[in-house]
């Protein structure tokens, strides 16, 4: 599945706030289509006829159908760490870099968006091998990317001690969106109240930083 490029070049496209209004009407459609038929039965039609958007729009921002399923992904880890980089957290404790990223991704991650999107991204996988892989590379592979920078440089301050930064990564990612997030997808509960995910985040950042804690 060849990455598409869209064509900022286009002179015929709108511009300025209608384009973001466009963008983000394109966006909601698709995310609606492929909600009700996955990725594979969608079609550019569908979303256009629901977006009220034109072809020629579509294309040179998104490249295609391809482009708008990356741009939903990309979203939702982008809002995870909108307005933070690993050279503005180094300075700061971990444990309170843990507990605001914490809540943001528990929150984004059991959001019926997102869940809504890791459905289709299941159903698809076995058949759209490649959709699986960008998914992986967009979303959760990002997230955790960003979690091992930060935990390199607080090894580095001192602060942390652990011998494999992505696996702790991992382990911490996976220690706030088990179980809550396994049922959420599974329907058997709702998404989980702020003051839920508050709670959450909280037990998970004691007990990682209990077992790597420089001593």
């Amino acid at each position: 599945m060849k990455a598409s490029v869209p064509d900022v070049n286009c002179t015929e496209r709108p511009s300025g706030k209608r384009l973001a209004a466009r963008r983000e009407a394109f966006l909601a459609a698709a995310r609606n289509v492929f909600d009700e038929k996955g990725y594979s039965d969608a079609t550019l039609d569908d979303i256009i006829g629901r977006s009220g958007g034109s072809r020629q729009t579509l294309y040179a921002l998104f490249g295609g159908k391809q482009g708008l399923f990356e741009a939903i992904i990309s979203e939702n880890c982008e809002t995870i760490f909108q307005g933070l980089t690993p050279e503005q957290l180094a300075q700061r404790a971990p444990g309170d870099v843990l507990r605001e990223v914490g809540v943001r991704y528990l929150r984004i991650v059991t959001s019926p968006a997102c869940l809504s999107l890791n459905r289709l991204v299941i159903a698809e996988a076995l058949r759209i091998p490649e959709l699986a892989e960008r998914f992986w590379k967009l979303g959760p592979g990002r997230s955790r990317a960003f979690l091992k920078e930060f935990f390199d440089r607080q090894i580095e301050r001192g602060e942390l001690c652990m011998p494999d930064s992505s696996a702790a990564a991992n382990h911490f990612l996976d220690m706030l969106s088990g179980t809550a997030r396994l049922q959420c997808l599974i329907g058997l509960r709702a998404s989980p109240s702020p003051a839920e995910i508050d709670r959450l985040v909280d037990g998970a950042v004691a007990q990682f930083l209990d077992g790597c804690q420089s001593r």
